[in-house]
This record gives C-alpha cells, sequence and structure tokens, in this order.
C-alpha cells in the first residue's frame, strides 16, 4: 500500500519504477523473463518490503495501530508514511509532488 514511497525508492530509471509498483503483484520467480531492469524492480520492492516490516519503529508503529484497526494495522501504517512523505516531499524530490505523481502515471 506505500506505493508513493517505493516509487520514490526507485530513483530516476523506468523499468525500476515499474518493477517496484508491480512487486506485490509478483509472486515467486514469476518475473524470470520479464526485462531485467523490470527484474531489480520487483527485487528492490522485496528488498524495501523486507527492510522496513523488521525496522523497530515500523514494528512499533503496527502495534501501536493493531489496537485501533486490528489486521489492517500493516495497511494503514503504509498509507500514514506514504501521506508523511508526501507532506514533506519538498525535502525529499526536486519535482513538485503533482508533477511527479502525473509523470508516474504518465508511465
Amino acid at each position: 500500500m506505500n506505493y508513493l514511497a517505493h516509487l520514490f525508492l526507485a530513483g530516476e530509471s523506468t523499468s525500476i519504477l515499474v518493477g517496484n509498483f508491480i512487486g506485490d503483484s509478483v509472486r515467486g520467480n514469476q518475473f524470470s523473463t520479464l526485462d531485467p531492469d523490470i527484474q531489480r524492480g520487483i527485487l528492490l520492492h522485496r528488498a524495501i518490503d523486507r527492510f522496513t516490516n523488521t525496522h523497530p519503529v515500523v514494528r512499533r508503529s503496527k502495534q501501536r495501530a493493531q489496537a485501533v484497526t486490528g489486521r489492517y494495522a500493516s495497511v494503514v501504517i503504509d498509507v500514514f508514511y506514504d501521506h508523511f512523505l508526501a507532506c514533506d516531499w519538498v525535502y525529499h524530490h526536486a519535482m513538485p509532488l503533482p508533477e511527479y505523481v502525473r509523470s508516474v502515471y504518465t508511465i
């Protein structure tokens, strides 16, 4: 659910961005016939998820949210983190967020 963070962390490569975006939809090694950069994007997506899912701050956030959101805590926290990234976008990317979003939609 943290689409903005995944797109941002993909960098400038269109193919890596696409792979990172579709990462949740690809199971196992179903991506072995895709373009190598799309494969790298999928692997990047998995690495980002592994890092965040095991990070103590993220785990603590999910535990706090679970009391209110139950089994949806992970999704809620992902959306919150994307919200915070969007709010502080000017500190992380030179392109204004609306322009960045349009460029991603174009891709």
